[in-house]
């Protein structure tokens, strides 16, 4: 009856866990939730756990859950959070051990005590921190030593096992722990290795508590819980127990594994430098700079104060090209394409739009040529300095709507501005 009740509460219990990975995260984060590495968080709590262990050993008559007999285990378990995603915990487990076939059955009882690096996975995802700030999720594993005792009994008529009746030339009895003469008296608990593998969750009551569930497969680096040599693997049991945390410190102050990784931070809330926002500081560094000592090689006032009144805004670059010939960067022309994809990335929701104009006496088809002059900015924009092609529109206007009429007495000047390319920016 008590296996049947104890899995039914897994059951439930994964049930709602798997339902809050479902629900959309809306999350309100005051500061006092926020983790930084300065300020002072609680870090130790104390676990206490109780529920079923199930043996997997030579000595069983079932694959994978006991079908009459379970016997239960408790756990206590010191943690200290060393940051929101990884905990270390110390933990004592204690329980019973049976198992049994057609001819035999062992008992016994286990101690194990184990160091365990907890790793918290909702602190892993793009939104780092607690879900719905109730639930934490978590794996944890480690390695310490069990000690144990135990005794190999017949089913027929409960006597403990002799080596003798195994056909071993020896009058000793199958026991650990206990004189292998005088089986009913105690000695020292048999030690073996023990390599701890754990998942569970937890729930945030309050400040003080915390509840959940924790399951962990305990393999030894033996075969000798159950008295039996003959397996073809190691020995190993199953807890699955419910859980009672307190946490210790001010109450005035979270629990460190409740609180929230910012954007911009390492696991362990440290800043980290965005190679992104790197490059675009040492860009808009560069763009100063030129900025200040730009050379003035064009009537660029006069064209610029025409251009506004054309497109409506002051966000308008131009870059010039000579007649027929193919687009030769200079550096202001890089300077000016440089610009506008910083716009871009620091704006979201924003375009760009390339006016492509030649002059009247140019020969060719005016579109083509236009278009073409369109096209090899946009090229460049987006290969060589990483604009998103999506963000930029291509308007080629040929001969059309040229300078020659806007105040622009200059023929040399007034040539030069109309074989051009507008770099227009807008927002949506």
């Amino acid at each position: 009856m008590r296996i049947i009740i104890a899995t039914i509460v897994c059951l439930l219990s994964l049930g709602n866990l798997f339902g809050q990975f479902r629900q959309t995260d809306q999350r309100v984060i005051e500061e006092h939730m926020r983790y930084s590495f300065e300020k002072p968080f609680n870090t130790w709590a104390l676990t206490m756990a109780y529920g079923p262990v199930i043996m997997y050993t030579d000595i069983i008559d079932y694959s994978f859950l006991p079908t009459d007999r379970v016997d239960f285990g408790s756990s206590i378990i010191l943690s200290k959070q060393l940051a929101p995603v990884v905990a270390l915990d110390l933990q004592f487990y204690t329980g019973k051990m049976y198992g049994q076939n057609e001819e035999f059955y062992f008992t016994g009882n286990v101690h194990d005590v184990s160091l365990n690096g907890v790793l918290f996975i909702n602190q892993l995802g793009p939104n780092p921190g607690p879900v719905n700030d109730r639930w934490n999720f978590y794996l944890k594993a480690g390695a310490g030593l069990n000690f144990f005792r135990s005794r190999l009994h017949f089913r027929e008529n409960d006597e403990i096992v002799m080596e003798a009746d195994f056909g071993v030339g020896s009058s000793r009895f199958m026991v650990h722990g206990y004189d292998p003469y005088e089986p009913e008296e105690k000695t020292d608990r048999q030690m073996e290795v023990i390599i701890p593998v754990s998942a569970g969750f937890q729930y945030r009551l309050n400040r003080n508590f915390d509840v959940g569930m924790e399951t962990s497969m305990r393999f030894t680096n033996s075969d000798n819980l159950d008295n039996i040599l003959t397996g073809s693997t190691n020995d190993r049991y199953w807890f699955t127990g419910v859980t009672l945390s307190y946490k210790i410190g001010r109450k005035d102050k979270r629990h460190m594994r409740w609180t929230y990784r910012g954007h911009g931070f390492d696991l362990f809330g440290r800043p980290v430098r965005d190679p992104v926002s790197d490059e675009l500081s040492r860009l808009e560094e560069d763009i100063a700079r030129y900025a200040e000592n730009r050379p003035v090689k064009r009537d660029s006032i006069t064209i610029m104060e025409t251009l506004t009144r054309i497109y409506e805004t002051v966000e308008v670059r131009s870059i010039f090209f000579d007649a027929g010939g193919e687009i030769q960067f200079d550096e202001e022309d890089l300077v000016l394409m440089a610009e506008t994809v910083v716009l871009l990335k620091q704006n979201e929701g924003s375009f760009v739009q390339l006016y492509g104009y030649v002059d009247p006496s140019d020969r060719g088809d005016h579109k083509e040529l236009s278009l073409k002059k369109c096209e090899t900015i946009k090229e460049f924009m987006v290969t060589q300095l990483g604009a998103d092609a999506e963000t930029i529109e291509i308007i080629p206007r040929g001969s059309s709507d040229n300078l020659s009429e806007r105040g622009i007495s200059s023929p040399e000047i007034r040539k030069m501005a109309n074989r051009r390319v507008d770099i227009v920016f807008r927002m949506r």
